[in-house]
């Protein structure tokens, strides 16, 4: 039997520093260890997560009641390797590649040549092209189909543009509330909308409930304004969502991954 760690406080591990703690917790630091901790779950009928850098994620108030397996390679390693509109942002590549992130009109199914993944269904390590990874916005045959996990990516490589480098740093830095913990963006953009717009002409810009508040940068994020709780944060999406679509009829849809 794998040695798992146990009721491990995960805040610490999310971008948002929100969450209670896990039952189980083990860091992956190799495929194997990985598909050895993915197989002990299985055997044991516990509920698990694979968790990367831990943006674009809500852990509950009360935490996961399953094991939590931390593991990836930062999506950074590659904002000097051709993937400039990467810089700034925290995840993995693996995390990167399941929701096909991106910005400035690039994402990851730009550059994924092949996916090297373990499919739980039948216990086989399996290759994918990016044909076969379905990509589409914010999506990928790996938000469908739980039973394919990640376990390398192949990515085409190019020395980046430092100048674009530096452009999109200052861009963010201008335009997004990098001095607050977040998930990042919180809902994807609606089609021929943009979702951070709607929400500020809804109003809420600025709105707070309980710790944290829709940013008064970019109204696209909530932050983590005082010991915010996942609840707190539930509270203002589940508003946001309600008072844009009785003002636009535009329904927004949640990007970030909400784990209970």
């Amino acid at each position: 039997m794998m040695k798992f760690q146990e009721n491990i406080p995960l805040k610490k591990y999310t971008t948002f520093k929100i969450g209670g703690s896990a039952k189980y917790f083990f860091v992956a630091k190799t495929k194997t260890s990985l598909v050895k901790a993915i197989q002990a779950a299985k055997k044991a009928s516990l509920p698990f997560f694979i968790l990367g850098g831990g943006s674009n994620l809500l852990i509950s108030d009360e935490g996961y009641q399953g094991l939590i397996i931390k593991t990836g390679k930062p999506l950074s390693s590659y904002v000097s390797k051709g993937l400039e509109w990467a810089a700034g942002i925290p995840g993995t590549v693996e995390g990167a590649v399941w929701g096909n992130a991106g910005a400035f009109g690039k994402s990851m199914q730009d550059v994924v040549k092949k996916v090297e993944v373990f499919d739980i269904k039948d216990g086989k390590i399996k290759i994918l092209n990016n044909k076969d990874c379905q990509f589409g916005y914010r999506d990928s045959i790996f938000k469908k189909n739980k039973n394919l996990i990640i376990l390398s990516v192949k990515i085409k490589t190019r020395k980046s543009n430092l100048n674009k480098i530096k452009e999109y740093l200052n861009y963010r830095k201008d335009r997004q509330p990098l001095n607050l913990p977040s998930a990042g963006s919180v809902f994807k953009n609606p089609k021929n909308y943009s979702a951070g717009e709607l929400i500020e002409k809804a109003g809420l810009r600025g709105k707070k409930i309980g710790g944290a508040q829709i940013s008064n940068i970019h109204a696209n994020f909530i932050v983590n304004l005082n010991k915010a709780t996942a609840q707190d944060v539930l509270s203002l999406i589940k508003l946001i969502k309600k008072t844009v679509y009785g003002k636009f009829k535009v329904k927004l849809r949640e990007e970030i991954v909400i784990l209970y």
